[in-house]
């Protein structure tokens, strides 16, 4: 008869050896795209100066980098004592203050252009509002003027950019204001994963989960704006899954129907709404948070913008640029390796060591959305901004490394390496 300890021993080795295979598919996904980009003949056409990622590769060592090293041990060191010890409010508290620390840190090593993007990329476009007529005429005729307009407003509703005219209105405006808005949308983005997670499996797992979510290599691109997107469906989703009457569903999806009016690629997150809400045998719930999101969504209708109108247009003008150049079988591969990395070696480990249906229910509908993100070939490169929205779902494995603080070191050696050598614009 097999003994407790020889059981024991025998599923720790188990265990050992699935992190190893998992760390070792990390690594070789990595090492594959670098490798086969890097070789193909038509290197030109994957548009990329750091293959795999976006971006270019540039050591620099500059005093700045103490700030994401002090902020990282001190995260290591702590979080884990307060995710484990404080009552949950404050662990959301905590965890949302780190999460918007660590982001801060890490931007800063480029200095101020490390907090320019979403200025660039559509608050310099704002001007666009008034010269169209005020925000009815610009929505009116956002679709047709797909073609004259910069590559993210033609990615992208107008959400964003009319929220940035409005904001300014009231004399909020500037870096300042936009990093505000990404800081926000952090924090939101931590604290609903936590929420969906201690709500579907158990607040054990969701504290288990916390240091995890918030030290990712993922931070380093913590400036853009998908972080506000990101934040905002997330808080849709979470609101929807911890809901137990129509009222709280309808504001769940109404939440997350306005989070579509910013990007269009934030529908795949109805899928761990779906998936959970119909695990739970709550179908009516489920309908009345798709009818809310669908109001939501058509309401721009009474300006003359039509979602699906904007989705198709954006297909045009993606496959008329450079959408038709990048090769949709190797950004099969590039898409995931570099959401691996954004997510770091932990993660993986976290993967293959995750047990149960309810911490699957979760992280499993987060990797869905991102493999339905990569067949759609809408989203060739630059992941690592694209998918920080789908990222905190699955950030949420590392609870099964719990409570080791040698991952969490790894995480945060990861993200100081990465925004070390390499420079990109977000």
């Amino acid at each position: 008869m097999t003994s407790l300890a020889e059981r024991s021993a025998s599923t720790h080795r188990t265990v050992h050896r699935a992190t190893l295979v998992a760390l070792a598919g990390w690594v070789l996904v990595l090492v594959v795209a670098r490798v086969w980009g890097l070789s193909r003949p038509d290197q030109a056409d994957l548009h990329l100066d750091a293959i795999p990622f976006y971006g270019r590769w540039d050591l620099v060592l500059t005093w700045r980098l103490a700030a994401p090293v002090a902020v990282g041990a001190a995260a290591v060191l702590v979080l884990p004592v307060v995710a484990a010890r404080l009552s949950w409010r404050r662990v959301l508290g905590a965890v949302a203050l780190t999460a918007i620390g660590w982001s801060l840190a890490l931007a800063a090593v480029d200095g101020a252009g490390g907090f320019g993007d979403i200025g660039r990329e559509y608050g310099a476009h704002t001007g666009l509002v008034d010269e169209r007529g005020g925000p009815a005429a610009f929505l009116r005729t956002y679709v047709e003027h797909q073609d004259a307009v910069p590559v993210h407003l033609q990615a992208h509703p107008p959400g964003l950019v009319l929220t940035l005219w409005a904001s300014a209105r009231l004399g909020l405006s500037g870096s300042w204001w936009e990093t505000a808005l990404a800081m926000a949308g952090v924090a939101a983005a931590a604290v609903a994963a936590l929420a969906i997670a201690r709500d579907v499996v158990s607040e054990r797992f969701a504290r288990a989960a916390a240091p995890f979510v918030v030290l990712a290599p993922a931070a380093v691109w913590h400036t853009n704006a998908d972080v506000i997107f990101g934040g905002l469906a997330l808080t849709g989703v979470a609101l929807v899954v911890v809901a137990r009457r129509w009222p709280a569903a309808a504001a769940g999806g109404a939440v997350f129907g306005l989070s579509l009016l910013f990007s269009y690629g934030l529908a795949l997150l109805a899928v761990p709404i779906a998936a959970v809400t119909l695990w739970r045998r709550r179908p009516a719930l489920l309908a009345v948070a798709a009818a809310a999101g669908a109001v939501v969504v058509a309401l721009p209708l009474l300006w003359g913008f039509w979602w699906f109108d904007g989705l198709a247009a954006t297909r045009v003008q993606y496959y008329a640029g450079i959408g038709a150049d990048r090769p949709y079988e190797y950004f099969l591969l590039a898409n995931l390796a570099v959401f691996a990395l954004a997510v770091g070696p932990a993660t993986a480990a976290g993967l293959a060591r995750l047990r149960g249906r309810r911490a699957w229910l979760v992280v499993g509908s987060g990797l869905a959305t991102v493999l339905l993100a990569d067949l759609s070939g809408l989203s060739s490169a630059e992941t690592e901004r694209i998918w920080q929205p789908f990222m905190p779902l699955v950030l949420l494995a590392g609870a099964a490394l719990a409570p080791s603080r040698r991952w969490l070191a790894l995480q945060v050696a990861v993200a100081v390496v990465l925004q070390t050598a390499l420079r990109s614009p977000w």
